[in-house]
């Protein structure tokens, strides 16, 4: 039996070359799909709060999935200040978080408001721009700010540990000082870039790139040479390997002291 011709119009639509323009403009316009379907779920997930028809528990669970979610598409998909901002949303809605009062919703909702917005913006922002609109994000302390006197300082910190950034960033909140977290060194690299920090402060051990080897090539790009770092250790024998113009500053009983050094060399108090 003799197998039907192949249809001449098929096989000729299958030998077109993809336009790369036209691709780029289809997985824009996915993406921005996909991201307005998780910031409307953002909206009625804090309406069902307010309305009571969803628990703290469930509100967050559900809240803290779509920032994480949104977070990873803007950064696959190429929208960097989506990106941004997801991620601080992720850090306002970490740490012992566990309630969500009148205040904290319309905090979520401002967020959400900038995640809108950097959606539908089809230039992406220079840097200056770009960190004006994330410094002026809401900000959660772990605290009574009533308490102390607050810096704007925001610091940077590069670690895979959990106990180590609640650790660090509860002491470093104590001062006054903002603190976002990032667990992986290389993420970390293009988030500094993009979004230059007071100061940056890096475990020095950690999987894949180490502490060291971070702040040394942090230190050699133009856009963040001149940022304040700080290698975070536990191991007195790395001092001697720090190169000029990065502060060590040691966990435990010694990291009032360093990192008090530290501020006042830099002069970020």
């Amino acid at each position: 039996m003799v197998p039907p011709l192949p249809n001449t119009l098929a096989v000729s639509l299958m030998s077109l070359p993809i336009d790369a323009d036209d691709l780029a403009d289809q997985l824009r316009v996915e993406f921005r799909d996909d991201a307005q379907d998780r910031l409307a779920l953002i909206y009625q997930t804090l309406d069902k709060r307010a309305e009571n028809k969803l628990t703290d528990e469930e509100a967050l669970v559900l809240l803290r999935r779509e920032a994480s979610k949104l977070r990873g598409i803007g950064s696959s998909c190429g929208f960097p200040l989506v990106n941004l901002i997801a991620h601080r949303l992720e850090t306002y809605l970490s740490g012992n978080l566990s309630r969500l009062n009148e205040r904290q919703i319309e905090d979520v909702t401002a967020f959400a408001d900038r995640l809108s917005v950097a959606v539908d913006r089809e230039e992406r922002p220079d840097v200056a721009t770009t960190n004006q609109i994330i410094r002026t994000l809401p900000v959660r302390y772990e605290f009574d700010i009533t308490d102390i006197e607050v810096h704007d300082v925001e610091i940077m910190l590069v670690t895979p540990s959990k106990v180590v950034s609640k650790l660090v960033s509860t002491e470093l909140g104590a001062c006054g000082f903002r603190t976002v977290v990032v667990r992986d060194p290389i993420e970390s690299i293009a988030l500094a870039v993009r979004m230059p920090p007071d100061m940056i402060i890096a475990s020095a051990v950690m999987d894949g790139l180490g502490g060291m080897d971070l702040l040394r090539g942090l230190k050699a790009m133009t856009p963040i040479h001149k940022v304040p770092m700080a290698l975070l250790t536990s191991l007195d024998s790395a001092v001697k390997d720090v190169p000029e113009g990065i502060m060590v500053i040691r966990v435990g009983t010694n990291f009032g002291d360093d990192f008090a050094a530290a501020i006042t060399k830099f002069n970020l108090g």
